[in-house]
């Protein structure tokens, strides 16, 4: 298997909880084919997609789904739901199943699991064969980001209506013997909410972790002195904090600075506050609720952004144990 690389984040988790107390590695230098620019952004990815345009474009609608990115890893998409949906029970086999929720509330129901509910700041985390259902509970539509792997199809319990055909498909009956749903081995858990977690004297933390998915939910402040951060003071902004990029427009690849993945993409929802992007292509401010993404080669440099706290969530599609750093 060709080594999959990812950012110091993952990197310095990795050390943090399997290298304790043990000596890094000294760093060493090869070449590597780069694309210069980093691969191209084929539609509808980009490096900013924000929530606000998906919104708009959909506006006066309860109900709507708009895509945010395709690629040969996994499939993203903004949902709205109105009040009162109900999502039938259903399974996505062998592959996690992330949801991100930015506004109303959504009562879950996972195979195993107590029932819970989903609100603002929440991760939703299904597990392959594992049938899910859930039904937005609140007065106004549920909005949220909705993550699978590419090429993924759910299937339905016969127990439930068939579902409807798609274009060019015929709904059959089959049976998957000795079906067993993936369990929750920690860190991995059905649902974390931001909010309530930092209300608890606590922040983010790895979600996903999984051969399929890894979501790390990097939770820190801009400034280390900033009145919301409970550290201030003490030399610690919180988990994922770096100091803030230098007010230029790109990053140049030829100084060093800033790192890249050659073969898998690296993404991030923010999950609130602003978060800084510097990519080769621009730097962006993104907001709750967007999107960036750093395509394979693509030299990136992440930071929290503004006053108060910030939160993204780094989605790799590889667990990071198959990651190695490539910094430039």
């Amino acid at each position: 298997m060709s080594a999959r690389v990812r950012s110091v984040t993952l990197v310095a988790f990795l050390i943090a909880s399997t290298w304790v107390g043990a000596q890094e590695a000294p760093k060493q230098e090869f070449w590597v084919q780069r694309i210069k620019g980093g691969a191209p952004y084929v539609p509808p990815n980009k490096p900013h997609t924000k929530l606000a345009d998906a919104k708009a474009k959909h506006k006066n609608q309860a109900t709507w789904k708009e895509p945010i990115l395709r690629d040969k890893e996994s499939h993203a998409d903004y949902v709205s739901m109105g009040p009162g949906t109900k999502v039938s029970p259903r399974i996505h086999p062998a592959t996690p199943t992330l949801f991100v929720v930015f506004e109303g509330e959504m009562r879950w129901r996972i195979e195993n699991q107590e029932e819970f509910t989903a609100k603002r700041g929440s991760m939703v985390h299904v597990p392959g064969w594992t049938i899910f259902s859930y039904d937005v509970v609140s007065t106004v539509p549920a909005v949220f980001i909705e993550v699978n792997a590419a090429h993924y199809e759910p299937v339905y319990p016969a127990t439930s209506p068939a579902p409807a055909a798609l274009p060019g498909r015929v709904v059959t009956k089959t049976r998957f013997d000795g079906r067993t749903p993936i369990p929750y081995v920690a860190p991995n858990r059905p649902h974390f909410n931001l909010h309530d977690s930092i209300a608890a004297g606590r922040g983010g933390g790895v979600f996903v972790r999984t051969g399929h998915m890894y979501a790390n939910a990097n939770f820190g402040f801009a400034d280390p002195n900033d009145p919301a951060n409970p550290n201030r003071g003490r030399g610690g902004a919180g988990r994922g904090t770096a100091p803030p990029p230098p007010p230029i427009a790109t990053i140049n690849p030829n100084v060093p600075g800033g790192h890249m993945h050659p073969d898998n993409v690296e993404w991030w929802i923010v999950l609130t506050g602003q978060i800084s992007a510097k990519f080769e292509v621009g730097q962006f401010i993104a907001s709750e609720g967007d999107v960036l993404y750093a395509p394979p080669y693509m030299l990136h440099a992440m930071a929290n952004h503004g006053a108060g706290g910030s939160c993204r969530i780094a989605i790799g599609w590889y667990d990071p144990e198959h990651f190695d750093p490539v910094d430039q």
